[in-house]
């Protein structure tokens, strides 16, 4: 208990380190949503996401899994210099893979923009963002050995620098330059840029300019399937916002856009801390005995968390709307609660995988990536016409739900987890509720409004915590202890 409890602590110790350095990363993008959405009409919001939509597209195809891979193999070896030439060779790799790539497609950018948006109008947003994914990519092999080192501080000062220069640009471009979306793809590639140039200095200083074949070899290998993988899961995760703009109207995508971008604060917030702490943290305990409960276990604790942030963002969504957006966009506060069962199973779908990836068997990847393509394609497809917006919901929500499900029936296979389902549906099921009761009393005055719905989410916090069903009395001393302790600490310094 003592030992899992430490391994457990560690990796909590980091998570909520690179949870502080994600809302910094984040605080650009929430910041200027007033900006965007009082600067830019539906459509112009719209195009802006759509043109995320074709950079994720064309990133995922660079990509190919070698940021995770550059994680996965560097601990195959146990020698520092191995281990730092896995890393400087997958720098190497990426960068020349991505400048290639993003020569070959800039030969079609006014093509590309015809396609997506029926116009050559946005052709130069279409080179900024593929300048802008050349050096995320390379970032992505940086902050994989960052990770690695666990030198999670280092990931907030980077991000409070992304952060200044995004801000400080897109606000001066779009408000007082009138760039409007094209002002906002240059200021993220220079907020890009920056992060890249110092990440690289790091990192290269410290692990050098080896090239070695090889390995490359041994890890293209294992990301292949990502790439194949990565196809089918572009189409799953696009084919929304996409048929969404050819099946209704660019207007409908800005406001579907901004739901979902609320709803993905979960996952921001949640989801991407985790998944940088776990992605390192759970190759480096499979060998103890404990792994699979130690695992069980945060995946408890994830889900709590998920839950109660996701209750929080459903509850206020409206009346933050409200206060920072045009009245054109406030029908996006129906949709979030909707769109937030999404990425809830996208948090839990991360751990699950584990079983998958230490067998090394990642072709599952493809083979269920091929499936949830389909179910998207069709579902989008059949939905959108006759019920629009919520066509699109809907089968965002079965295509993540697919996913999970297999995902955590092929990993078992290879790393068997008891999970405690009942407490993690327990869990689910109290946040609807509490949502749901929140639904019976709508006050138009935010003075009201605001204080009803917190009161709500502390009953929730406190049903959590008092009754038996979620945590176990081992659970609530040893909180109580940690608790204990650190107060003790710091009357002992004063």
């Amino acid at each position: 208990m003592a030992e899992k409890n430490k391994e457990i602590g560690r990796f909590f110790k980091h998570s909520y380190i690179y949870a502080i350095g994600n809302v910094v990363n984040r605080v650009g993008a929430f910041l200027l949503l007033p900006v965007y959405t009082n600067y830019l009409s539906v459509e112009e919001y719209g195009a802006l996401e759509l043109f995320y939509g074709v950079s994720a597209v064309i990133f995922g195809f660079l990509s190919i899994g070698i940021a995770h891979a550059t994680l996965r193999f560097y601990f195959e070896y146990d020698d520092e210099k191995e281990r730092n030439a896995v890393v400087s060779t997958n720098y190497i790799a990426s960068f020349a893979i991505s400048v290639l790539g993003v020569l070959l497609v800039s030969i079609w950018h006014n093509e590309l923009a015809q396609l997506v948006f029926s116009s050559t109008a946005l052709s130069t947003g279409i080179l900024i963002i593929l300048g802008t994914i050349v050096f995320e990519l390379s970032s992505q092999i940086c902050l994989a050995y960052v990770r690695a080192i666990e030198r999670s501080l280092f990931f907030v000062y980077i991000a409070i620098a992304k952060l200044f220069i995004q801000v400080s640009l897109n606000v001066y471009l779009v408000i007082f330059a009138n760039q409007g979306v094209v002002g906002i793809l240059f200021g993220n590639f220079m907020a890009v840029f920056l992060g890249w140039l110092i990440l690289s200095i790091f990192t290269l200083r410290r692990c050098g300019f080896a090239f070695h074949l090889n390995k490359l070899k041994v890890i293209l290998q294992y990301s292949f399937p990502f790439l194949l993988g990565t196809f089918t899961s572009l189409i799953s995760t696009n084919a929304d916002k996409f048929g969404l703009n050819y099946l209704d109207a660019l207007g409908t995508v800005g406001i579907y856009m901004l739901a979902m971008k609320f709803s993905q604060i979960v996952e921001q917030l949640i989801g991407e801390p985790f998944s940088r702490s776990y992605g390192s943290f759970r190759f480096s305990i499979m060998k103890n005995e404990n792994a699979p409960e130690i695992q069980a276990n945060i995946v408890k604790y994830l889900m709590y968390g998920t839950a109660f942030f996701a209750l929080c963002v459903s509850l206020f969504i409206k009346d933050l709307l409200i206060i920072m957006s045009d009245a054109a966009y406030w029908p996006a506060a129906s949709i979030v609660p909707i769109i937030m069962f999404s990425s809830l199973i996208k948090i839990m779908n991360y751990p699950v995988q584990t079983g998958i990836l230490y067998a090394k068997k990642t072709k599952y990847f493809f083979y269920f990536g091929v499936v949830s393509a389909c179910v998207s394609l069709a579902g989008n497809l059949m939905l959108i016409p006759v019920i629009g917006i919520y066509g699109a919901c809907a089968t965002l929500i079965l295509t993540d739900m697919i996913q999970l499900t297999l995902m955590h029936r092929k990993s078992q296979q290879f790393f068997k987890v008891k999970y405690d389902f009942k407490r993690l549906l327990g869990c689910l099921l109290w946040a609807v509720a509490v949502y749901l009761g929140s639904l019976a009393y709508q006050a138009e005055e935010l003075y009201l409004s605001i204080p009803f719905k917190a009161l709500l989410a502390v009953i929730f916090l406190i049903i959590m915590f008092k009754t038996r069903w979620f945590f176990s009395r081992e659970e609530k001393q040893y909180v109580a202890n940690l608790l204990n302790n650190k107060i003790l600490r710091r009357t002992v310094k004063a």
